[in-house]
């Protein structure tokens, strides 16, 4: 006989079911706005690839979270201690497996059976732990989260548009709704990689004995190859899960009173692992058991509940404890997550010698560490690895930890050699920012104020100081940086500016700088910058060379075998000119080599550079001869889509990255520049100016 209300009996397990995948829908639907909202920032499968990287390689992928990692960490002890509650009771697939499966019941729609003891079961769940060994050594080796190629959820998340194979998700897609309907929880019995490593998991006891084995043979110099580690892991739990099936060393399980059951079998024919629940007494322990509840709820003798003993009529505490269990952990991994953090990195060089890690080069005792804080442009895996590469150019620097979240590094270095103040000199950036620009005929001579600062460690820290005084003052022209402690920042001001220190010190240590974005809603960055102190001496800097300063690092594109060709034809050259202040901003300078790309596949194209033109306004030029023309390299620059080369065999469409709206002004190639470098034309950026200072 069927109990009625089985969905008021379970109502714990629902709530939090439909709780996660509403909030979801929120978030990623963009119903609820927020800047770090991340489809896989919870996720404990990329927390348990990451944490796997890092004992293998001592880094983290790229874009993984402490918080996601401590996500796995606690659902695997979770797992342990309890059972799959995260399977149960917050994977968005597994709920909707459940919604499946109830539609197909209401469309009375017969599924297939698949017995746990058939051939068939047997050979179907080898699938998942193929796919659990491929992931974790794509991610490990490539230092990237695989599963997102493969993830039906991710897929789903980003709109097809985060980093996936478009054959596989889709793949994953129909086989949970297909494979759904077909057969009761298809993907998470015999797809799901996430299960294969639970399911293991459940089994602690041979995990642990393998991880003895592994300490064992990194204790004998074994060097065993990490992957087949995780092979033995995987065919471990494979070979238990089809052969033993029932883990017993979990602290709760569903209990049986036998004396309560009738054998009228509504549980079994309700289970969504289809678990024959009638061939036990008193514990269910079988591998696939999730503690979800369903034949609890549909048992019409309250023969069934979650607990440690069998006997007992169900109440509210055997109703509420696996959903009580589930939020403590979940809360319990954000927690974690938001107050530790893994290093995404932990290299050294230069301590021991390749040839064994016994020989020691410097003597390690020695050694001491500082740390960094501020450092910005660390923000992800392959920034720390570019500023590992920084490192390893120091002398007497041997090791580096990278913080990602809180952007700071600890630094292992040979007091003999530096020191902590040579090494933020040699990682220092010296940086500028211009705020406005002064007109160099009305106003020739500007101000330099020089303050210091401290907690400004990232060559991007002037660029936000910068915007801090755009916001209050226009007689505020530049910024420029140059290291020493504390840090030295020069502003390029007007005459007439008369700003004391107080009124600068206000400005500088605002605790954020607040961007007001298209929509109208502001975002915030936290700062924290120091004011240390304002020099007495103030100086002064004639406004074209401050104009130069601001100019910064000019980019530069040029074909010497089509110049050479051009002067040997004597073909006529041309200069087309697109003036712009824009051309120093950064996200225009970052796409200059999509431009040359572009033009580069026109013969007519010798050349394209950035320069200050004759009334030092940034600008663009294009150096070309006949057959192209100003109208052709125009309509090449303002078409919609770009003719991009990356290889001779990947050439792609791809859209404009810089949208030039007005046209540019074509002029003669001056001859005199022929003559000083005909064939690579390296003084066409200078030669004006220099001919001015003259």
């Amino acid at each position: 006989m069927r109990k009625k209300g089985v969905i008021i009996e379970n109502w714990p397990r629902y709530i939090l079911q439909w709780g996660v995948l509403i909030a979801l829908g929120l978030f990623l639907g963009g119903i609820i706005k927020s800047e770090s909202v991340d489809p896989e920032t919870y996720c404990p499968m990329g927390g348990l690839q990451a944490f796997t990287t890092y004992l293998v390689r001592g880094s983290l992928p790229c874009s993984m979270s402490t918080v996601q990692i401590m996500m796995g960490l606690v659902m695997a002890l979770g797992v342990m201690l309890f059972s799959k509650l995260f399977c149960g009771y917050l994977c968005p697939i597994g709920t909707v497996e459940d919604l499946l499966r109830k539609l197909r019941n209401f469309l009375c729609i017969k599924s297939i059976k698949v017995n746990s003891k058939s051939w068939a079961d047997k050979l179907l769940r080898i699938v998942k732990y193929i796919l659990l060994f491929w992931i974790f050594y794509s991610t490990t080796t490539a230092s990237e989260l695989f599963c997102k190629n493969l993830d039906p959820y991710y897929a789903i998340a980003t709109g097809f548009k985060g980093e996936i194979t478009l054959w596989m998700s889709i793949t994953s897609i129909v086989l949970v709704v297909l494979g759904g309907l077909i057969v009761d929880n298809f993907w998470c019995r015999y797809i799901c990689p996430l299960g294969a490593a639970v399911n293991t998991m459940k089994f602690w006891l041979w995990c642990l004995t393998l991880g003895a084995v592994c300490y064992l043979f990194n204790v004998l110099e074994m060097n065993v190859p990490w992957w087949l580690m995780l092979g033995a892991f995987c065919l471990m739990g494979y070979l238990l899960e089809i052969f033993y099936r029932h883990p017993r060393l979990q602290l709760i399980y569903m209990q049986k009173d036998t004396m309560r059951c009738n054998k009228c079998g509504a549980c079994a024919r309700e289970c969504p692992h289809h678990i024959n629940l009638l061939e036990y007494k008193g514990r269910i322990t079988d591998v696939d058991c999730t503690l979800c509840g369903e034949c609890a709820a549909v048992c019409s003798r309250d023969a069934l509940h979650v607990g440690i003993r069998p006997r007992g009529r169900k109440n509210l505490f055997n109703l509420l404890l696996p959903a009580t269990l589930t939020v403590i952990l979940a809360l319990s991994g954000f927690y974690l997550g938001r107050t530790r953090e893994l290093p995404t990195i932990n290299e050294s060089w230069g301590i021991y010698s390749s040839d064994s890690l016994h020989t020691p080069l410097v003597d390690p005792a020695t050694l001491e560490e500082c740390t960094i804080e501020g450092l910005k442009e660390v923000h992800c895996f392959g920034s720390s690895m570019a500023f590992k590469g920084k490192l390893e150019k120091i002398a007497g620097v041997h090791g580096v930890k990278t913080y990602v979240k809180s952007h700071k590094a600890d630094i292992t270095y040979n007091p003999a050699v530096t020191s902590p103040e040579k090494i933020k000199e040699q990682i220092y950036v010296p940086s500028h920012f211009k705020c406005f620009t002064p007109d160099y005929k009305e106003t020739p001579v500007l101000k330099v104020i020089t303050i210091r600062t401290e907690k400004m460690p990232a060559a991007s820290d002037v660029n936000m100081l910068g915007l801090q005084f755009k916001q209050v003052d226009s007689l505020i022209y530049g910024l420029e940086s140059q290291f020493e402690c504390p840090l030295i920042v020069r502003m390029y001001v007007d005459p007439a500016f008369d700003r004391d220190a107080k009124w600068i010190k206000e400005i500088v240590e605002k605790p954020t700088y607040d961007f007001v974005k298209a929509d109208g809603s502001i975002k915030s960055t936290e700062l924290g910058f120091e004011f240390v102190r304002m020099e007495p001496q103030v100086d002064s800097i004639a406004t074209t060379e401050f104009l130069q300063r601001m100019f910064g690092k000019e980019f530069r594109w040029e074909s010497a075998k089509r110049i050479e060709k051009a002067e040997q034809e004597k073909k006529r050259q041309y200069i087309y000119e697109f003036a712009d202040e824009n051309f120093t901003k950064p996200v225009i300078t970052r796409n200059l080599p999509f431009v040359s790309n572009t033009l580069s596949a026109h013969e007519g194209v010798l050349a394209v550079y950035t320069c200050l033109n004759d009334e030092y306004v940034p600008c663009l030029r294009i150096r070309f001869c006949n057959p192209m023309t100003s109208k052709e390299i125009y309509s090449i620059l303002t078409a919609e889509q770009w003719t991009i080369t990356y290889a001779a065999d990947d050439i792609r469409q791809v859209p404009a990255k810089i949208k030039f709206l007005k046209e540019g002004k074509q002029s003669n190639f001056p001859v005199s520049y022929l003559d000083d470098n005909a064939a690579t034309g390296k003084k066409l950026a200078g030669r004006k100016t220099q001919k001015r200072k003259k």
